[in-house]
């Protein structure tokens, strides 16, 4: 079971560009780049909407551990995905090519909240340190990490199956890459032509 977080979140919520640029990995997928981003630990993360019922696709970076993926909300309960899991924790999670089935509840325990939160912050200390002090508005370190670790919203998600029950997102637009390839051909092409012909014209 879910349980909202009571502690309000210091980073302004996404809003316009911003939004824009958060949702600019769903095309990078669609794209065909989904094992670059999982390089990067990005993932997309499908839940069903609370209200339409239809899936909906959000990318969110990921620390796996064993067979539980935890992914940290930026922003506590407000996020879409975030309520739509409480609607109903059933999620699929694609990480590459990779389509899996997941339970997702959120993380309580303080120790289990601390061996996630140092998952994230093993490789750039500093860097997420910063960042999850932004999240609960205080100075965020190494020692101080304990006595705050419980308040960020942290999501545990169980893999449960192979077989992924809500769809993922599709890799749709992977044709752009050729496209793009001839279009770029083409223009040297034109800008090689339009060089030699004002040399001979001079």
């Amino acid at each position: 079971m879910i349980i909202e977080p009571d502690k309000p979140q210091f980073i302004p919520y996404p809003t316009g560009l911003l939004r824009l640029a958060l949702r600019a990995p769903l095309t990078l997928f669609r794209l065909g780049l989904g094992d670059v981003m999982n390089l990067l630990r990005l993932m997309i993360l499908t839940t069903r909407g609370r209200k339409s019922g239809e899936p909906r696709h959000v990318a969110i970076e990921f620390r796996r551990h064993g067979s539980v993926i935890y992914i940290i909300s930026g922003w506590g309960n407000r996020p879409d995905w975030y309520k739509n899991l409480l609607a109903d924790p059933l999620v699929t999670i694609q990480l590459g090519r990779q389509r899996m089935s997941a339970l997702a509840d959120r993380v309580t325990d303080p120790a289990e909240a601390l061996r996630a939160v140092n998952l994230f912050r093993r490789d750039a200390p500093a860097r997420y340190d910063a960042v999850l002090g932004r999240l609960v508005d205080d100075e965020v370190n190494g020692r101080k990490l304990p006595d705050v670790s419980h308040q960020f919203t942290i999501i545990r998600l169980n893999i449960i199956a192979d077989e992924p029950v809500l769809p993922g997102l599709r890799t749709d637009r992977i044709w752009l890459w050729p496209a793009a390839l001839i279009g770029l051909v083409l223009l040297v092409t034109l800008l090689g032509q339009s060089g030699k012909n004002r040399q001979e014209g001079s």
